[in-house]
């Protein structure tokens, strides 16, 4: 039994070892030729289980600039290929462990980035109003859904939070929690702090994109009368001074 285990033991061992040393454009060159990615890689260096590229451009997409890999070799046994992927996009750099199995699901942890909240808005294309800080993100685990949502859980951190529409609102730090809740919706928490507005409430999506918003907005005491004013167009107030905002809609009306 031992003897057998050793067999085995070596044969990967020569595999992984014989693999570990393709270049890893010749493999990409390859899988290129023979299937349709939806992405394409150029500057492809380094070998399979490390290597990179200078970009990924998928059509409809900001290219990913900068990319590196580091593949853990033992996850084939498991049917996987995973390990961890560094990249920019815009300039803004991204860092997290990857897996995409043997039937095609995606998945991902770990994933930290530190991003512009003007390159933000524009990634993601917000039609109304102007934001500005630095969003510092961190996604727990990432689960790929091709039949609706993914399932993510995430803490987003906003820092020194800045909102324009008409004034600019100072919101000072915002927080984002995110995690799956039932029948397959994200929800999401938000509080705030140190901004000219508290924020605390809580934000759900479905599979079909539709949303529903439960937000209480306190102004603090340095929130201009323009602000304390804006309030009131979206907000009911409330005896205790705050002021409660419930919506439901769908994205789509809003433009994404």
């Amino acid at each position: 039994m031992k003897k057998r285990y050793y067999i085995l033991i070596a044969i990967f061992s020569y595999l992984f070892f014989t693999l570990g040393n393709v270049p890893a454009a010749k493999v990409i060159s390859l899988v290129e030729q023979n299937t349709q990615l939806p992405i394409k890689l150029y500057g492809v260096y380094g070998s399979i289980w490390n290597g990179g590229a200078d970009k990924a451009v998928m059509q409809g997409q900001p290219a990913i600039d900068n990319i590196e890999w580091s593949i853990n070799p033992a996850m084939l046994l498991l049917a996987s290929l995973a390990g961890e992927v560094k990249a920019s996009i815009k300039e803004q750099n991204v860092i997290g462990n990857v897996r995409l199995s043997a039937a095609g699901n995606f998945s991902a942890s770990d994933v930290r980035a530190r991003i512009d909240a003007a390159v933000l808005q524009e990634l993601i294309q917000m039609p109304l109003g102007e934001i500005a800080g630095v969003f510092n993100i961190n996604i727990i685990s990432f689960e790929a859904n091709p039949d609706g949502l993914p399932a993510v859980t995430a803490d987003i951190n906003w820092k020194n939070a800045k909102f324009t529409l008409m004034e600019t609102v100072d919101l000072g730090f915002i927080d984002l929690s995110i995690a799956p809740g039932k029948d397959n919706q994200l929800i999401a928490k938000i509080t705030s702090s140190k901004g000219q507005l508290q924020l605390d409430g809580k934000a759900s999506i479905d599979n079909n994109k539709a949303y529903d918003l439960n937000l209480r907005i306190t102004p603090e005491k340095n929130a201009s009368q323009n602000v304390r004013q804006s309030i009131v167009m979206f907000a009911r107030r409330q005896a205790d001074g705050s002021y409660l905002t419930k919506r439901k809609g769908n994205l789509r009306d809003l433009g994404f």
